[in-house]
């Protein structure tokens, strides 16, 4: 299983029979044309079509494409949050004429940027639309680099045609990337502190991170039987694998032998066990990891209800 690192984390393997090699290549070649057609419209238009916070975006889409911070419902609410938030923060502190000044910033300039990424993360969270690329558009605009209402207008106009483009080349190229949302659950899951998802005293921890790590394995088990299969391999291997390529390797391969050992035995009883005992371990080194192991558990469960079919 080749891996690499993306904006949410590792990146998913490459599929059977293509090599690093191969899909770095296709994916850059796709990355200069998704990014040109913005571009080119800019030199057409003499109009600021394409700016930094594009590039991001066209990375996340092509690299993590099934995330829903890359779907196009993240990615225009994203930037429409972001750009409207560095707008505000202008008219909050007087900036909304004022040219920009890089080497020199005031203290209004210094509160505008503040303000602005403020509110684009609380926006953002708010309605559940995280896409990370947008804390430089807000800043884009907070600086006064695009600051009229004329130039924010033509920023989303950028963003919905990348967007389209995105769409296409990704659906040309057959990876699985919705029209508009994400097919299930936000892979970040509601807002919950550990301490306050588990419950605040050290026993109830304790034993509320047992059943975290009971209820993932249980949904593991009954992926290995159904179509969602595919997509729980990859995100167990990366979760276990902790950014390490040798490591999601070698879960990779003992999370196939698993599966063959469940197909042969019919015991998902067992092989919820073994997983368990690894979820714990995880659990045990970083308890931050958590958030990322509930998210798991959710967006499995809903996809066994939604599209799982026995293979």
């Amino acid at each position: 299983m080749t891996s690499a690192t993306g904006p949410g984390g590792p990146l998913p393997p490459a599929p059977a029979g293509e090599s690093r090699w191969h899909r770095a290549l296709v994916t850059a070649a796709q990355a200069a044309v998704c990014i040109a057609v913005p571009a080119v419209v800019a030199w057409v238009s003499g109009q600021p079509f394409v700016f930094p916070s594009l590039g991001p975006t066209v990375f996340l889409a092509l690299t993590s494409a099934s995330t829903p911070a890359a779907s196009p419902r993240n990615t225009v609410a994203g930037h429409l949050i972001s750009a409207s938030a560095g707008y505000a923060a202008l008219a909050l502190t007087g900036l909304t004429r004022a040219v920009p000044d890089l080497s020199h910033p005031n203290g209004h300039r210094v509160a505008a940027v503040a303000i602005a990424l403020a509110l684009t993360a609380g926006g953002m969270l708010l309605g559940d639309l995280p896409h990370p690329p947008g804390g430089a558009t807000t800043l884009i605009v907070a600086l006064g680099l695009l600051r009229t209402p004329s130039q924010l207008t033509i920023l989303m106009a950028a963003v919905v045609t990348t967007t389209g483009v995105l769409v296409t080349v990704n659906r040309l190229s057959g990876r699985s990337y919705p029209l508009w949302g994400p097919a299930g659950p936000s892979l970040a899951g509601p807002w919950k502190p550990f301490a306050r998802r588990t419950g605040g005293r050290r026993g109830e921890r304790a034993a509320a991170s047992e059943r975290m790590c009971r209820e993932a394995a249980r949904c593991l088990a009954g992926a290995m039987t159904s179509a969602v299969w595919p997509v729980a391999h990859v995100r167990v291997a990366r979760l276990l694998g902790r950014g390490d390529t040798r490591r999601e390797d070698a879960v990779a391969a003992r999370l196939t032998a698993s599966r063959a050992s469940l197909l042969e035995t019919g015991d998902p009883v067992a092989t919820a066990a073994h997983w368990t005992a690894d979820f714990r371990a995880l659990l045990t080194r970083d308890p931050a990891a958590a958030r990322t192991l509930s998210a798991f558990t959710d967006t499995i469960t809903y996809l066994l209800r939604k599209v799982g079919r026995p293979e």
